[in-house]
Parts: structure tokens; C-alpha cells; sequence
């Protein structure tokens, strides 16, 4: 039977990202970065936002699947997925942590530990199971040498 989640982790980035803005205007807490502080988080922005397309890119050049749950193509071991086992969840992480950072108040951080939790409960342990099925002893060692986020 294959899990499947309600919904596809974009979609559970751009609730995310709800979430941070919501808190924020509603109930803002302590200003954490104030302006022009907040404008550093600009840069976990678009390193997420690259990270994504670089690890994309990488997927689609080996052949690989970038399809949530249908695993097809080589385990792909090389670029962006030498230092992560996922480094698309990884960057969405940093896209979540910059606008946490340019909203500025302290609210928005509460979003980020739940989004963790929820990418790892619904899409991470589902994915890495599918790929120990389909690749065997060869993920078991990737997962040895390279850490799930850095």
C-alpha cells in the first residue's frame, strides 16, 4: 500500500509560508530583526531558491525521478546530493528561515520546527523508504556517507 500524503511538498512550503506571514500580522511577538536587519534574510531566500533548481537540474540530468512518489532512475549520488539526501526539502527550509527572518518577529518561528516535522513525518521517511526498496544496499551506504540535511 503507498502512502500517500494530502497534498505535494510545494504545497506544504507555501502554507509555510502562510503561516510565517499570518503569525506575523497577527500575533508578532518580540521584533527579532528589525529594518534594515531584516533584509538579511534575502540570502537564505535565494540560496534555498537555487539549491532548489540546482538539485532539480541534477535529478533531471541523471534521469531520475522528480515526481513525489514514483521513484524511477539511477540513485543519484553526485553534485548538490553529495553533501544532502535532500537538498530540495533543505532549501525550502532556507526559503522558510529567510522570510522568517525579514518578517523579522519572533511569531514566525514557530512555523519552522512543525514544517520539519511535517516534511520529515509525510515525505522524507516515505521517499526514503520507497528508495532502499528500489536501490537497495547502494541507498543504505549513501545514507552512511551523506547526512539526511548537511
Amino acid at each position: 500500500m503507498s502512502h500517500k500524503p494530502p497534498f505535494l511538498p510545494p504545497a506544504l512550503g507555501l502554507l509555510v509560508m502562510l503561516a510565517i506571514f499570518s503569525l506575523h500580522f497577527i500575533k508578532p511577538l518580540a521584533l527579532l530583526f528589525p529594518y534594515p536587519w531584516n533584509f538579511i534574510g534575502l540570502l537564505p531566500i535565494a540560496l534555498g531558491a537555487v539549491l532548489n533548481l540546482i538539485a532539480d537540474r541534477e535529478l533531471q540530468r541523471a534521469g531520475a525521478s522528480v515526481e513525489f512518489g514514483n521513484v524511477q532512475g539511477p540513485l543519484v549520488e553526485r553534485g548538490v546530493y553529495r553533501l544532502s539526501r535532500n537538498p530540495m526539502y533543505l532549501g525550502q527550509l532556507m526559503i522558510a528561515a529567510g522570510l522568517a527572518i525579514w518578517v523579522g518577529t519572533l511569531s514566525s518561528w514557530v512555523v519552522l520546527p512543525v514544517f520539519v516535522f511535517a516534511l520529515h513525518r509525510l515525505f522524507i521517511r516515505p521517499e526514503e523508504k520507497r528508495l532502499l526498496e528500489r536501490h537497495g544496499p547502494s541507498y543504505t551506504a549513501y545514507c552512511q556517507r551523506v547526512r539526511r540535511w548537511l
